[in-house]
């Protein structure tokens, strides 16, 4: 499986920041990163998306059929981190 550093790299250090419960939970977003990497390899070959309450991976096969898997913060954690931002 290829896995987008980038994308796993921002998006732990993201979700660390704006997800209170992902700083409960983990000592620090090199950790969550950690269980991020856990999830894709687990979810890889079963389906095309996994969520949580934080983060949203997302699986679809290269060019050369091998499973690629990116990142991303998910909406909910996004839309609270904003509205939680207006009122600052």
């Amino acid at each position: 499986m290829k896995i987008d550093e980038f994308d796993f790299e921002h998006t732990a250090r993201a979700v660390y920041i704006m997800n209170p419960s992902a700083r409960d939970q983990y000592d620090s977003w090199e950790d969550l990163r950690e269980f991020m990497y856990s999830m894709a390899y687990h979810y890889a070959h079963e389906t095309t998306s996994f969520s949580t309450g934080g983060f949203q991976l997302t699986f679809f096969k290269g060019h050369d059929g091998e499973i690629n898997c990116r990142a991303s913060v998910s909406a909910y954690v996004a839309l609270k981190y904003a509205e939680e931002m207006e009122t600052v």
